[in-house]
Parts: structure tokens; sequence; C-alpha cells
């Protein structure tokens, strides 16, 4: 019998590297996803399973419709078992692509989506099916817009403000696939706290001593992940964002459901512009 086999953005480090090596580590194959060949080699050699590295650009819709082409042509007529969305930028300012969208909610809250719904066939040709989306940041959640602009002055604040947004547009997205896949698959958001990677990196350095300074209290590394993967109750949370292995109490559902299913609409159909 064929290993499950799982899908893991942002392997090369952090969070995606640190649960592709657990995925690894109970037999299941890790399909590798990230921009720098080296580092996913090297995640690869700490997987003592099958695994398979992609190169994908995230922020590039023919990379990830290559990604897809390439897990399906690899798989078969094998299930995917559950994908890892671990991916993420961080940057200071808002610059947009030639497409009109900025860098950080196109690669941390658009593709992941677009990615889903790419692979959604293979996720429900298989039972369980599990999708984890990293989302930091909780305390951002109890609205969808927070206001950071002026945290740092309007350029850098705008490019935080960006990054928390797509934080919470992944909780949304979370609770939007687990109404759309009425139990044949299950979709959580989770915090995993302050993790040391290349993401983290690229903060400032006041915000990388505060963390490292909460790392011990905050970081669960792949802890909340390998439970929501793994863990036969985990279903039972599908929809919220986790931390730790309880749901978060203070982010609340839309009140209007369709709402959200509305929101991850408009990321995909109306690219914000001139942002």
């Amino acid at each position: 019998m064929s290993a499950a086999a799982w899908l893991v953005t942002g392997a090369g480090s952090g969070v995606g590297r640190a649960l592709a090596i657990a995925l690894a580590s109970t037999g299941a194959e890790v399909l590798l996803a990230g921009r720098n060949r080296a580092r996913l080699d090297e995640t690869a050699r700490w997987c003592w399973a099958p695994s398979q590295s992609f190169e994908v650009d995230l922020a590039d819709p023919s990379s990830v419709a290559a990604l897809v082409g390439s897990v399906a042509v690899h798989l078969g007529t094998r299930p995917l078992a559950g994908i890892v969305h671990a991916a993420g930028i961080m940057t200071w300012n808002s610059d947009a692509t030639a497409l009109g969208w900025s860098m950080v909610p196109l690669v941390n809250a658009v593709a992941p989506w677009r990615l889903t719904l790419a692979l959604e066939p293979l996720l429900l040709a298989g039972t369980g099916a599990r999708v984890l989306l990293v989302a930091g940041a909780p305390f951002t959640l109890r609205g969808l817009r927070p206001d950071a602009d002026t945290w740092l002055g309007s350029h850098k604040g705008r490019g935080l403000a960006l990054a928390l947004e797509a934080a919470a547009g992944k909780v949304w997205l979370a609770r939007s696939l687990h109404r759309r896949w009425a139990g044949r698959a299950s979709a959580f958001a989770f915090h995993p706290g302050y993790v040391r990677s290349h993401l983290a990196g690229g903060l400032p350095l006041p915000f990388r001593a505060l963390g490292l300074l909460a790392q011990p209290f905050l970081s669960k590394r792949s802890l909340t992940g390998e439970f929501l993967a793994l863990d036969p109750a985990a279903p039972a949370l599908s929809g919220t964002l986790v931390s730790g292995r309880r749901g978060i109490d203070n982010c609340p559902a839309a009140p209007d459901p369709e709402a959200e299913d509305a929101f991850a609409l408009r990321l995909v159909s109306s690219p914000p512009t001139g942002r």
C-alpha cells in the first residue's frame, strides 16, 4: 500500500520544514515545495521517508499551475492526503507586481486559495484529507483590516498591515473550505507562535528581539500542525484558528457566513491594484 502523500509549501525553512520532517517521521511521503532548491534538498535529507521537491514561485500563477500539474503526474491515481500552506513573505512596503497585486497578500493568502482549489479533486479523491494554513498574529482577527498603517509610518506600516490582513484571510479561508467540503475534508488555520525562519528574519530588530524573548511561551513549531494533521480528534476544530490544541475564542465568525466566501472570491477575482 502506498504511503499517504502530503504537499508542504515553504518547506525550505521554519514551520514548513518542521512539519515536513514531522509528517515524514510517520511514514508519509512529503512533496516539498518552495523557491530555493538548496533549502528544499536540505529538508529532504532530514526526511526519513520518500520525498519529492518542486521549485515554485507562489507569486506567479503559471508557476502555481505548473506545480499542480507536477503533483498530479507524480501522484497518478493516488489521492492527496493533505496540504500544509506554510509559505509566506514579509515586506515593509506595498510594492505591487506587474499583475497589480501586492506581493504579501498574493503569496500569503491568494496562492493558498488558488492552490487548494486546483488540487481539490485530488484531496477529495480520498477520505479524511486535511488542509493546514499557517496564520500568525491571532490578535488581529477581531477585524479583517488591522489598523497598522501608522505603526511604523505609512510606507512600512502598510506592509505590516497587509501581512496581518493576509493572516486574517487564512482563517476566513479555513472556515469557507470547511463549509464547502461539508465533512468530506478538513481545513484548519493555526498559529505556530514565533519560529526562527527566513520569514522572521525579515522583521526589524526590535520585533525579532521580542519574538525571541517570547519564544519559550509562544512557539509551538510543528506541535500544533502535527496534532491537526494526525490526531483523530482534530476534525472537531475544523474551520477555526487553533493555537496549541485549542480554538481561539476571540476570533468570531462573520455575522453573515457568506461574507467569508465573498471575501475569498474577491481575493481571486479582483486584484487590489494601487494598494
